[in-house]
């Protein structure tokens, strides 16, 4: 018995030993197969571009056709098997410059595609995951110059039965088509590898639609040197300048393959055609190979609407139907210009481009100067991701109406799309903020209310978080932002929109992680959670007095927090001069902010600021106005009568509001909402004579200004009575009381523009002098719309002063 189960085991035991060495041999064999296969692939690589173009004979003079399609071929023969393969980690953005190109364009079916130096057609297929080939393109024309790439293409080609795909064998420079013109061109990894890229680009230019898109994808290093001169016409300055080391080290390194990375190419790009976006990033897998991304178009397209967004910008009468005769003389005299407007003015005398602004799809963007000083203090970010300020009760002093025209400032942008969500909204609200990134961050909104579904744009702006924001920017925000927006999304989007979101961004975001670290070392915060859960003011009002406030107004973090200069501008925003109208105690000042607050309404369903502060995300309950669903119909659906929706009327300003002021037509803004930045001046300069002189000027008789202060009687409110101005407070914070539900400030005030006789004198002698000679808008733009009359229309453009 014993015996038998003996051979019973070893005989199991064989079999089982039998069976593993089989599955192991079979895994070693498909494991090695694989290994070779791609250990195969990057030895021919390796041989292909590092070895064999230090030992191989020179062809003969270069210079024609011949011998680059023999330099092409002894490159490219012995590895187009493999080419694929080892490419995947090497060309970089390939998709992403698709995606953006087909975003970009005025048509989606029917579509005329150029591929110029296409080579094995793998641009082809990823463009199949973007826009369907079969569907979507009437014709694609694979161009190269190497017959052994365009054999790899036409077998690919023939495996995804698309007929109207077409493989050409031929010089980018002087190739021909069977359509007249095409919707899209592209250059992917190609340009740089042209010799005679110029004649490329020049072909190039005559087979786009007027109406069509042209992109690239390719290596290339700029420095601030080679933009010298052309700033507004790149779209952008993120990441252009490539550090000296990396400039040289990879210039160098991709030569020796006949791969140019130097800045001609891509100048003479944006040269020939206007500048829709542009991306500068790198390859950080091999590196920091350096790489663009850039999309642009027949750089004429924009002449006929140079002087349309002068007149957005700025309030000029042309803003009425073109068919209407508008007084030459009221022109000439007192129409401002913008500073977009003298740059494309600039820009036609030396026949570059238009700005980047001028060719994008919206018009909420004014141009602006990308090298101001002024901006290099906010070190590329913006300081609030959210906006303070109470819509709710601006609309209460200020009964807004479509008879207004607003002038406010941007901050995070939510007050701004408050306005515009209201019944009846103001007719046209300029945003004014100094700091780009606050207009990139608005700008992200308006683009997000364009293109996406209410329940995307609660997740990125309730929530804060959204899945894929990159692939969402590319296919669907980008075409309604400026490159400049673009490239800063595309910069920090994916890492603002991850983890814990976009309201822990920001240079506000110092202050409340330090809140939520100061809770949770106290062990407040399960309480915070529970105030912000609360459905009574009883309960709310317990857990405020028993917990969160001593753990918030302990001695420590009074004396280093709360009443540190350093943290107040730092993280909240405060600089000293406000800080001093606070009065002499600023704990007291935060108290009497604070606890008026737990008296007046719940945390958790009527006070969406705190909400937020406290616990990083808004909720469908207790939102912004732009965030319900009604606020989302009123901005997306709702049409006027001219067929605009709100989001039509915003103009974004990156200027100071004095430049703003100085460029906005004399009495054209009915109500101007300025915060507290008046608090900032010194009361010993004149800042704040400088800026209420300005105002003055824009706002119409009966105008309004309405301000607020961290004092109940702020010092400059005499400079405004003494300069025209009644004011009168629509609020006023005592002790114990709140004048809104964030009840920050301690007053809020109104001051309303008043004329005596003698300024009505002044306006009726411009009104007379104003009449004359008229000139309807359509003539003026008629001498704009043909590229070769445009010296006639700047001398035009000249006399009118527009």
């Amino acid at each position: 018995m014993t015996g038998l189960l003996i051979d019973t085991f070893l005989s199991d035991l064989t079999k089982l030993q039998v069976f593993t060495s089989v599955s192991v041999v079979c895994g070693l064999v498909f494991f090695t197969a694989k290994l070779n296969k791609t250990i195969n692939s990057i030895l021919v690589f390796c041989w292909a571009c590092f070895i064999k173009p230090l030992i191989q004979k020179k062809t003969v003079a270069s210079g024609n056709k011949t011998n680059q399609q023999q330099n092409l071929e002894l490159f490219y023969k012995n590895q187009a098997h493999i080419y694929d393969t080892t490419r995947a980690v090497l060309l970089k953005g390939r998709k992403e410059c698709l995606q953006l190109a087909v975003s970009h364009l005025p048509k989606k079916k029917d579509l005329v595609w150029i591929d110029i130096g296409g080579g094995t057609g793998s641009n082809i297929e990823f463009m199949d995951q973007v826009s369907s080939i079969s569907k979507n393109f009437k014709a694609v024309y694979l161009v190269d110059l190497s017959p052994s790439l365009c054999e790899v293409a036409k077998n690919r080609f023939a495996n995804n039965n698309w007929s109207n795909v077409h493989v050409l064998v031929a010089d980018a420079c002087d190739f021909s088509i069977e359509h007249k013109q095409a919707d899209l061109i592209t250059f992917s990894y190609s340009l740089s590898m042209i010799p005679t890229f110029n004649a490329a680009i020049d072909n190039a230019v005559s087979k786009l639609d007027k109406h069509g898109i042209i992109a690239t994808v390719d290596f290339g290093i700029q420095s601030n040197d080679t933009s010298m001169g052309r700033i507004n016409t790149l779209g952008g300055l993120v990441n252009r300048n490539i550090p000296w080391i990396l400039r040289n080290f990879w210039r160098i390194w991709f030569e020796a393959d006949r791969v140019f990375l130097d800045s001609a190419r891509r100048n003479y790009l944006e040269y020939k055609f206007g500048t829709i976006k542009s991306v500068n990033t790198y390859n950080r897998t091999l590196g920091k190979i350096p790489y663009y991304i850039w999309v642009g178009c027949d750089k004429s397209r924009a002449t006929t609407i140079v002087n349309r967004l002068n007149c957005l910008a700025t309030e000029s009468p042309y803003l009425a139907p073109s068919t209407t005769p508008i007084k030459i003389n009221s022109v000439a005299n007192h129409s401002p210009v913008s500073k977009g407007h003298e740059a494309a003015i600039a820009n036609l005398l030396k026949n570059l481009p238009f700005p980047s602004m001028y060719y994008q799809r919206e018009v909420w963007r004014v141009y602006y100067d990308e090298l101001n000083p002024l901006y290099e203090q906010f070190k590329n970010q913006y300081i609030y991701a959210f906006t303070w300020e109470d819509p709710r009760e601006d609309h209460n002093i200020l009964k807004f109406s479509s008879n207004d025209t607003v002038l406010a400032i941007t901050s995070a942008g939510d007050n701004i799309l408050s306005y515009a969500t209201l019944p009846d909204p103001p007719r046209r609200i300029h945003a004014v903020d100094l700091n780009p990134c606050q207009g990139h961050l608005l700008e992200l909104k308006l683009a997000c209310f364009r293109a996406l579904p209410q329940e995307q744009v609660w997740k990125m702006f309730g929530e804060g978080c959204i899945n894929n924001f990159q692939d969402i920017l590319l296919n669907n925000l980008a075409p309604h932002m400026s490159s400049q927006a673009f490239q800063y999304w595309m910069d920090k989007g994916p890492t603002a929109f991850s983890g814990k979101g976009l309201y822990d961004t920001g240079s506000t975001r110092w202050a409340l992680r330090l809140g939520r670290l100061i809770f949770k070392i106290c062990g407040a915060t399960k309480y915070v959670e529970a105030m912000c859960r609360a459905t009574t003011l009883e309960e709310q009002k317990q857990l405020w007095h028993n917990h969160i406030k001593p753990a918030m107004f302990n001695p420590i973090v009074g004396s280093l927090l709360i009443g540190n200069p350093i943290f107040l501008w730092k993280a909240l925003g405060v600089p000293v001069n406000q800080a001093n109208m606070m009065g002499p105690s600023v704990i007291k000042y935060v108290m009497d902010t604070l606890e008026p607050l737990i008296e007046r309404s719940l945390i958790s369903s009527d006070n969406y600021f705190y909400y937020l502060c406290l616990m990083g995300t808004y909720i469908k309950t207790n939102c912004p106005d732009y965030l319900t669903t009604k606020g989302y119909k009123r901005l997306t659906g709702e049409k006027s009568s001219n067929g605009e929706v709100p989001i039509d009327n915003i103009r974004l300003h990156t200027d100071t509001l004095n430049d703003v002021f100085a460029r906005l037509t004399n009495k054209s803004i009915t109500i101007a909402i300025i915060m507290d930045h008046m608090d900032w001046f010194d009361p010993n300069g004149k800042d704040a004579i400088n800026e209420i002189r300005a105002v003055k000027k824009c706002l119409v008789k009966g105008g309004r200004l309405m301000l607020r202060s961290a004092s109940k009687h702020p010092w400059y409110i005499k400079t405004f009575e003494d300069l025209g101005f009644e004011c009168a407070p629509a609020a006023v914070r005592e002790s114990g009381t709140s004048i809104d539900r964030v009840n920050m400030y301690a007053s809020t005030w109104v001051c309303t523009k008043v004329g005596g006789r003698v300024e009505e004198e002044e306006e009726e002698e411009e009104e007379e002098e104003e009449e004359g000679q008229t000139i309807s808008e359509e003539e003026i733009l008629a001498n704009l719309t043909d590229i070769r009359k445009l010296d006639a229309g700047r001398r035009r453009m000249s006399s009118l002063k527009i």
